[in-house]
């Protein structure tokens, strides 16, 4: 069986404005992204969640599935109209470091998307949706950074490893042309959403689009109310008893009801951010090169 032909692809960075721009691009009359936001396809990764390995149902939405299957990857594309360019959306792509030859393998004139995240905020941004989601037990970001590694994608605790850009985004470079690759700088396109998207429409070869739908913020990080109660209901059992007697779409609203709050804005300690930006800024400055940005100073790492 041919695979069907992926456009394009959108390869993270996790939490650097991936669901965005996949509600919004979903929304282009000229563009078909399936119902599985993360199809995770191209990529080798694994998750505690079992639940992204079973095959999705045609006329239900998922935010994640690791499919490994060419038939029901292609049977997802099958109501694109033969105008829509067709594109994926996946984080893991930039994750793992074999994707970018897999992408070329399947289409050498793909057009790569990418937005990159100050990778302190990112790595700190990834802690508190793992510890409100249950994936992450550890209760400081610092605890959390010095626990044993669980090199694993979906659940995974390689919150720092996750931010260094140059060795995820170097092999794009290496198999696809730069004018075959956009970067995005997530502090730079979410304040201008209006001109980045027009941006990525000409990159994309189609017409610009502005009929969307209310401004929503998406996939935002919450903290958690009720989570022992929580706790139980992600239990195995008790999880699939509820998917047998309530609807996807039910189950999510009575969790936002019941179980989730606004976030409360909060930060690391100065220390932290110190160490962490010595961490970081060897590979700040090399990605910086790659992607010809100027990233030190975008993410403050100049004085550093």
């Amino acid at each position: 069986m041919k695979e069907a032909t992926v456009h394009f692809f959108v390869i993270g960075a996790a939490r650097a404005g991936t669901t965005t721009l996949y509600s919004y691009l979903s929304q282009h009359p000229d563009i078909f992204l399936p119902n599985v936001k993360e199809c995770n396809y191209f990529s080798s990764v694994q998750s505690l969640d079992k639940e992204v390995y079973k095959e999705p149902k045609y006329d239900k939405k998922y935010h994640m599935k690791i499919i490994a299957s060419q038939k029901v990857y292609n049977n997802l594309f099958l109501p694109a109209k033969a105008t829509q360019l067709k594109g994926d959306v996946s984080p893991s792509y930039l994750w793992d470091r074999d994707t970018a030859k897999r992408i070329f393998e399947h289409n050498s004139e793909a057009k790569i998307i990418l937005s990159l995240r100050n990778p302190i905020d990112r790595a700190y941004s990834h802690y508190l949706m793992h510890y409100n989601t249950g994936y992450e037990t550890e209760k400081t970001f610092e605890e959390a950074l010095n626990a044993p590694k669980k090199p694993i994608w979906g659940g995974g605790n390689m919150y720092l490893e996750m931010s260094s850009y140059f060795n995820q985004v170097k092999p794009y470079f290496d198999c696809f042309p730069s004018e075959n690759i956009k970067v995005l700088i997530y502090e730079d396109w979410t304040k201008n959403k209006e001109k980045a998207f027009h941006d990525i429409y000409s990159f994309l070869g189609i017409q610009s689009f502005s009929k969307y739908a209310a401004d929503e913020v998406y996939n935002k990080t919450q903290a958690i109310k009720n989570k022992k109660a929580l706790d139980i209901l992600r239990q195995e059992k008790v999880k699939r008893s509820i998917q047998k007697l309530i609807p996807e779409a039910w189950t999510e609203k009575v969790k936002q009801q019941f179980f989730y709050k606004e976030t409360e804005k909060t930060s690391l300690s100065e220390e932290t951010i110190t160490r962490l930006k010595r961490y970081f800024k060897d590979d700040v400055k090399k990605t910086e090169n790659l992607i010809q940005q100027p990233l030190t100073q975008k993410w403050n790492f100049k004085n550093d």
